[in-house]
Order: structure tokens, then sequence, then C-alpha cells
């Protein structure tokens, strides 16, 4: 089964992460099993987030390159989040602005899947043109979605007018929770891109 893994890695700037990624040596695309990856700023320090095809691939990948090449580079030992993929819908494939992480309180599969029919109707159950990316899973008693969106904008202008109104009567047992990360870097399926 697909992971997203959110990793915090605190008080690490930039330079240390593009040490990381360069001593990695792929290539400009994500290794075997990797399916996305963005990565930026974010609280008191850096913020990646990956999509890989199962646990394992990702586990080896860590153990072997994450782990060694960011404690070289003075990294602190990152948080990790793991969120189980229930389901993958492919998105434009851009380069993204935003990644957001949206945790629903007390939604399961079904009742997040019916909000999201619904939601995405007008568009025929696809995302919006401006989604590069998208999973979304079983998450702290709830529902997770991490998104990848073209800009802000558009993400903001999709919340007001089409998940505002559905969310409004969906039967969650708190407010939704949403973190947003400006992304400055990307590693998915193809070529690595800086901002």
């Amino acid at each position: 089964m697909a992971v997203a893994l959110i990793l915090d890695f605190p008080g690490a700037p930039r330079a240390q992460y593009d040490r990381v990624v360069d001593k990695m040596e792929l290539g400009g695309r994500m290794p075997d099993g990797g399916m996305f990856h963005a990565a930026g700023p974010y609280a008191d320090g850096w913020r990646v987030i990956d999509v890989w095809e199962d646990l394992a691939a990702f586990e080896r990948f860590r153990d072997t390159q994450i782990i060694p090449l960011s404690a070289d580079a003075g990294m602190a030992v990152p948080t990790v989040e793991a969120i189980g993929v229930a389901e993958h819908k492919r998105g434009s494939g851009g380069t993204p602005e935003l990644v957001q992480v949206v945790k629903l309180p007390g939604l399961d599969a079904l009742a997040f899947r019916a909000a999201d029919l619904e939601i995405l109707s007008p568009y025929r159950g696809r995302p919006p043109e401006e989604i590069t990316f998208h999973v979304n899973g079983p998450c702290d008693g709830g529902w997770c979605v991490v998104d990848a969106w073209t800009s802000r904008e558009a993400r903001d202008r999709f919340i007001d007018e089409r998940v505002k109104p559905v969310m409004a009567e969906a039967d969650m047992t708190g407010p939704p929770a949403m973190q947003d990360l400006a992304v400055a870097a990307t590693l998915r399926a193809g070529a690595l891109t800086r901002a």
C-alpha cells in the first residue's frame, strides 16, 4: 500500500536540504518506489512531504540515503508522520507552488468518499487542473488529504466554492485542520525543480 510521509527537520535551513539532495545523486529523478516529493521551510525548520509506493521502499531509501546523508549535513533527526494512502488521483503533473495537508476529524472512508464525489462533481470525479498531485487516506481518527496545487489562489478559490459548502454538511467531530507548505523544491517521477 502506498504511504504519504511528512518529515519535519527542526532547525534545518534550505542549504542543508540542498546538500543532502545533491549527495543523493538521483539524476534529477525520484528513486525507485518514490511517487512524489515536495519540500520547503516550515515552522522552525524544513518539511518534506513524500509519497511512496509502499513503506518498505521508503524505509530502504531512508536507511541508505536520508539518515546517513542528513546526519552528515548536520540535520537533526526528523519527526515523521505516516498516512496510509487509500486513494491516489492523478493530477496535472505540473510544478506545485503549495502542498496542503488537511485532516478531517471523524470522517471515515465512506463519508469522505461521499463528500469527495459531491465536491468533484463539476469535474466528472477528477481533480481540477490546478491540482498537480493528490492522495487521501485514514489518519488520527479521521481522514487526511494531501494535495499539491499550482497556486494558493487556485486552492483558496476551490475551497471557497466547492469544499466549504459540502463539508459544512459533513458529519465531522471537529473543524478541519489544514497545514500549508510553500514549495521550494520538488522531486517527483521526473526532474528536480527548485524554486
